[in-house]
């Protein structure tokens, strides 16, 4: 099995675990806490709009979804992680 056909089947596999709105989320969570290293209150902002929009679609909708909320919060900690291995953790005392 070659590295692109190895590729594709992981896809596949992670599609099957994670929906589309699932990955969105986490990916929502984790790009918006990575740009707490140009202004440091955003290193919040992947949970703050993730809670946020839950609390919307609640009073829109009438739905709350924890899968949205902890793919959220588990974006945000992989980026706070991230930048924290990389030194990039700016925190002002």
């Amino acid at each position: 099995m070659g590295l692109l056909q190895r590729y594709k089947s992981y896809a596949v596999v992670v599609m099957r675990i994670f929906r589309w709105d699932l990955q969105l989320h986490f990916f929502w969570g984790f790009m918006l806490t990575l740009l707490g290293v140009y202004w440091p209150p955003l290193y919040a902002s992947g949970i703050i709009v993730t809670i946020v929009k839950e609390a919307l679609d609640l009073w829109s909708k009438k739905l709350w979804s924890w899968d949205d909320v902890w793919l959220g919060i588990i974006g945000s900690s992989v980026s706070l992680g991230y930048l924290y291995s990389q030194g990039l953790l700016v925190v002002d005392r």
